[in-house]
């Protein structure tokens, strides 16, 4: 007789904002991260720039299956309503500085860190010095963020958006924090309950409505995607409803475009993940 252990696999969504001064090098590592390559070329970062990646986590007996999106937040300090804007509801913050640039990790301190508590209270956040490939010119910079972050007891890591070094570490450091504050000591990782779940039906449906400006016209496209992702509204599950708001975006991509489209499918994720 052959035992066939059955592993299981859990997938979730959260939103990680990297804050920090402008030009430290936010936008290289999502950059790095998301298609592994660098641009030497420093493009400014408009308000905020919304990316994703999926990482895997195995552990003894689950498979975690961790959607980041990613929020790229302006780095210009006098710009706060848009940074308030984009960094809220952020589950997880990594705090860059540059440091080949003493000011950007002095302003950590001064400046990121208290906003981060200000709008988002006490979450995961992981301090990165980045650029540590220009070598011996950043020793002292590197040794006052890790003051910075045994005072406040949180993790550092220094790594090169331009080499690549640490830079899929610092990702998958921050969803382990996330993770772990969620699931690990609060709650235990199960399944969303049908009635939670038909609470966010409800919200999915109401907001595509709003946002499409149709409502009759609406109507009609939600029953035939919720039809082809095969959403029981009497008993839905997680998963189907994670693919109804992919095909959402699809359509929502070809009237709005696609970053309308991409942050409507995100605050859709966040009334699943948040029907606990």
């Amino acid at each position: 007789m052959v035992c066939l252990s059955i592993i299981q696999s859990k997938r979730y969504i959260k939103k990680i904002s990297l804050v920090g001064d402008a030009s430290v090098g936010k936008t290289s590592l999502i950059r790095r991260f998301v298609v592994d390559v660098f641009d030497d070329k420093y493009i400014a970062t408009i308000g905020t720039k919304v990316s994703k990646r999926d990482i895997e986590y195995s552990l003894p007996d689950k498979t975690i299956y961790l959607t980041v999106m990613m929020w790229d937040i302006l780095g210009q300090k006098d710009y706060k309503k848009i940074r308030t804007q984009g960094i809220s509801g952020s589950h997880g913050v990594i705090l860059v500085g540059d440091l080949s640039r003493p000011e950007t990790i002095k302003s950590i301190e001064e400046f990121w860190l208290p906003e981060i508590y200000e709008v988002l209270g006490t979450i995961p956040v992981v301090f990165v010095g980045n650029k540590c490939d220009l070598g011996e010119q950043t020793n002292a910079q590197a040794k006052e963020l890790e003051r910075i972050s045994a005072k406040v007891e949180m993790p550092i890591m220094l790594c090169s958006a331009k080499t690549g070094e640490n830079v899929e570490a610092v990702f998958r450091r921050v969803g382990e924090l996330i993770l772990y504050k969620d699931f690990g000591e609060k709650k235990p990782v199960g399944e969303l309950t049908p009635e939670s779940l038909a609470q966010a039906v409800d919200d999915i449906i109401t907001d595509f409505c709003e946002q499409y400006g149709d409502t009759p016209k609406a109507m009609e496209i939600v029953d035939r995607e919720f039809g082809r992702a095969m959403v029981n509204i009497h008993g839905p599950t997680k998963e189907s409803l994670l693919t109804a708001i992919e095909y959402l975006s699809d359509i929502e991509r070809d009237v709005h475009g696609r970053d309308v489209s991409e942050v409507n499918k995100l605050r859709r994720w966040k009334m699943i993940d948040e029907a606990r």
